[in-house]
């Protein structure tokens, strides 16, 4: 729909976001999408919103006129700044860290990501603390745009794939701090030895499901209070059940299950 205003980004994904918000709330489910032409629906400046609104809803008989006479300008932005390399830093870049990590879990930037969660672990006692606070609050926050509708699947995908990376750049601070505890208690880990754990537990989603990736944070989290993780499906190998599927205790007489179905 916004071909004819190709080499003009700002109003092209402006026109998607603005279109697919209206379709899912008038009932569309199903869609492809480039997650790279597409602007969250929040972050569209009130001015612009309206115009392509006016347009794309066809609200009057002026709003394609005034689409096309702020594409012009638009333009003329693109071509005054084309070949120009600026060392001016991204406005968001001077946020405090909670706010950047937000900013770029909702934008699904992972440039800064690593030095984001450096700069938060040193402000923290264990690096766990980075991931229940001000990653989950990030992820929250894209939890509440994606309810209402203001973020779509394809851009809740790439926010994942941040925090994933924010979450393996964790992983060897975390590895080694079970590793000093456990020599604090005079234990070594043992791979099949499940005895030095606080129990066993057996995670499961469907490979390629959205929730893979949260199905690995909640096991990292696990592995910090001690408990053996084990996993099936997506990067787990093996096909797991049409469910996620949570086990508690595999192997010990039993296993206590919670499952909820997608």
């Amino acid at each position: 729909m916004s071909f004819g205003f190709r080499g003009v980004n700002v109003i092209r994904e402006a026109m998607h976001s603005v279109f697919l918000y209206h379709a899912v709330q008038a009932g569309m489910d199903m869609g492809i999408v480039n997650a790279g032409m597409l602007q969250v629906f929040p972050d569209i400046s009130p001015d612009l919103l309206k115009i392509v609104e006016d347009a794309v809803l066809n609200r009057h008989s002026e709003a394609t006129e005034a689409l096309l006479e702020r594409s012009m300008i638009e333009r003329e932005k693109a071509l005054a700044n084309k070949g120009q390399v600026t060392a001016v830093q991204a406005p968001w870049r001077t946020l405090e860290v909670q706010a950047r990590l937000t900013h770029a879990l909702v934008k699904g930037i992972d440039e800064f990501i690593d030095g984001d969660v450096e700069e938060c672990r040193q402000l923290v006692p264990r690096p766990l603390e980075v991931i229940e606070g001000p990653l989950i609050s990030g992820m929250n926050v894209v939890g509440d745009l994606f309810g209402s509708g203001k973020m779509l699947l394809p851009q809740v995908i790439k926010s994942a794939r941040v925090m994933k990376k924010a979450v393996a750049y964790l992983l060897p601070f975390m590895e080694k701090e079970k590793e000093e505890k456990l020599k604090e208690q005079g234990l070594e880990a043992v791979v099949d030895d499940d005895s030095a754990y606080a129990g066993v537990v057996l995670l499961a989603t469907v490979k390629g499901d959205v929730h893979d990736i949260g199905k690995n944070i909640v096991g990292v989290v696990l592995g910090c209070y001690n408990y053996k993780v084990g996993k099936e499906g997506g990067e787990g190998g093996r096909r797991a059940e049409m469910y996620i599927c949570v086990c508690v205790n595999v192997g010990r007489g039993g296993a206590a299950r919670g499952r909820a179905r997608v």
